[in-house]
């Protein structure tokens, strides 16, 4: 309850509570209420990080692009780090201010997805196939420097 200055009169607040969802208190939801996970997903970081390399390779900093799209540096930081999800118009921007296509954003994506190779079959048991897979997913200057290693 709050007491109004003007009337002297009790003036009632009413909280706002979302509808269908049963709320104990102010802020905290009753039953089985799920609330998004804050840890960013794969896919998010990708592109972040692909936003983040074409940015660096055109010389660009963050205010800059950020200046670019009508967005803080904050927010491109963001996008960078795979905190904030880069809508698909906002993506679109992105592409065509760093003057590449929106696919380039997911190149490391589609290489996470398995693939199947024709020698493959020969693998004969699990290690050697945990190897393999763990091999094809590393950015190839690593995978070079294990090949150094092995060829010595």
């Amino acid at each position: 309850m709050l007491l109004s200055t003007k009337s002297k009169k009790l003036i009632r607040i009413q909280y706002f509570q979302p509808p269908g969802i049963p709320m104990r208190g102010r802020s905290h939801p009753v039953g089985d209420f799920k609330v998004q996970n804050k840890n960013p997903h794969f896919n998010d970081i990708s592109v972040g990080k692909r936003i983040r390399y074409r940015r660096k390779m055109l010389g660009l900093s963050q205010k800059q692009l950020g200046h670019s799209l009508g967005v803080t540096f904050q927010q491109i930081q963001k996008y960078e780090k795979g905190i904030n999800r880069v809508g698909a118009g906002r993506l679109q921007e992105i592409a065509t201010l760093l003057d590449v296509s929106i696919s380039f954003f997911y190149a490391d994506i589609s290489k996470k997805e398995h693939v199947s190779y024709p020698r493959d079959k020969g693998i004969s048991n699990k290690e050697e196939d945990f190897l393999l897979k763990s091999f094809r997913e590393l950015k190839p200057k690593k995978q070079k420097a294990i090949l150094c290693l092995l060829s010595d």
